[in-house]
């Protein structure tokens, strides 16, 4: 039996995924794949578009046989701890023999280069990298040049193209995920086509997932109607923008700015004592928080004010959701070694049940599939707190889309697996 692993957001799915699925499938020869997808928040530091029981089902419509979660500690982290956690993830399921991941680079021969030189992070390049840290470079640009003293000058411009692309460096910390847990699994890239992962531009078949949400979140959380949602459905498989759609008709599409009113009260509750007990966020960027407050008026404008040379966006972005949602560095510290305490099961195929009988004899974590059975399951206090991370993210999440809409949503206690 072979089985290959995709760790993905799909927010939303898109034919991109539809793609890479495929391929996956066809270039690994495998009888079953795995998707370690992120739950209700994800990694750019925000909400998902729609909750993770509807991304689960695209997903499952599209060639998935098992969706399992990525817990909101790890799919809210930067790309090392996220590419860590997912690797991880499919090392505790004991079974899964290959990853698939997309990237964005034709020239295979250096890509594979890059993230073998990435991967074993040699003395020289650690001393290179902690050098340039320590000069205020932010850990993307300082990993940049550390590498590109590894690489002949005429290699350089070509290695920064890769750099730059959000898919190949997530590519080059699964690479050095997988070498460092000294993991059996095989990896697969998957070349990207069409948009790039930041474009815009939505009239295109394989228009990115930015694409998509812009166009959404310029309805206001709706979906569009006339030329928009025509070019919004040729983007999308048609499965999974008719479950885009069914979702549409009972919950709004959430984004970064419905965390505004809830942000704004858990900055002002710690303005006192400071913010720097939260995941990613040092003292003087606690300190600069504090000095800004004044100016809040929403994540967005937020972010923009805290703009720095020294931090990406992307990094105020997520601690700022850490912040939201109770995620401290001493979380990171504790579970960064073994990353899980369990294995939460979203959705499988009914005809792939044999991938979770074979699953349960090789598996090194419980499986859980019902949040209720979270205490019976998960007997160490430590664990419970993990699961219980998660589940009050899925508290706030569902509390966004009750004050958007004003529908009541199930909690996690209700809601069921997604079985096709």
């Amino acid at each position: 039996m072979k089985i290959t692993g995709i760790i993905a957001e799909y927010n939303p799915f898109h034919n991109g995924h539809a793609y890479q699925l495929k391929c996956a499938r066809e270039e690994t020869g495998a009888d079953y794949i795995v998707v370690a997808m992120s739950g209700n928040f994800v990694q750019r530091g925000s909400p998902a578009l729609l909750d993770k029981y509807a991304r689960a089902k695209m997903a499952l419509l599209g060639g998935a046989d098992l969706v399992i979660e990525l817990p909101v500690l790890w799919s809210t982290a930067s790309a090392e701890y996220f590419a860590g956690a997912g690797v991880a993830l499919f090392n505790s399921l004991g079974c899964v023999d290959a990853l698939s991941y997309g990237c964005e680079t034709v020239d295979a021969g250096l890509f594979a280069e890059v993230c073998r030189r990435a991967a074993n992070e040699t003395p020289q390049y650690q001393a290179e990298l902690s050098a340039l840290l320590r000069q205020g470079f932010h850990y993307a640009k300082a990993r940049e040049q550390a590498l590109l003293g590894q690489f002949p000058a005429a290699s350089h411009a070509a290695v920064r193209q890769i750099l730059e692309n959000p898919n190949n460096i997530l590519a080059l910390e699964y690479q050095k995920a997988i070498a460092c847990s000294r993991s059996v699994m095989d990896v697969y890239p998957v070349l990207r086509i069409g948009q790039g992962y930041h474009s815009k531009k939505q009239r295109d078949t394989f228009a990115s997932a930015s694409a998509i949400r812009r166009t959404l979140q310029l309805e206001g959380g709706l979906l569009p109607t006339g030329r928009a949602v025509h070019h919004l459905a040729s983007s999308m498989p048609q499965y999974a923008f008719q479950v885009l759609a069914d979702y549409a008709r009972q919950f709004p599409f959430l984004d970064e700015n419905d965390c505004s009113q809830m942000l704004h009260y858990c900055l002002l509750l710690g303005a006192q004592s400071g913010y720097g007990r939260y995941a990613d966020c040092t003292p003087d960027f606690s300190n600069k928080i504090r000095r800004r407050l004044e100016r809040y008026t929403n994540f967005t404008e937020f972010c923009a004010c805290l703009k720095s040379k020294d931090m990406t966006h992307a990094r105020i972005r997520r601690i700022l959701l850490h912040i939201l949602l109770n995620i401290c560095q001493s979380d990171y510290e504790f579970w960064k070694g073994s990353f899980l305490p369990y294995i939460r099961i979203l959705g499988f195929r009914q005809e792939s049940r044999g991938l979770l009988t074979h699953i349960k004899k090789h598996v090194r974590l419980p499986l859980l599939a019902r949040a209720a059975d979270a205490k019976k399951i998960l007997a160490q206090k430590q664990a419970l707190s993990f699961f219980q991370k998660t589940l009050f993210a899925d508290d706030l999440y569902r509390s966004m889309v009750t004050a958007k809409s004003g529908c009541v949503v199930d909690n996690e206690y209700r809601r069921k697996l997604v079985i096709l």
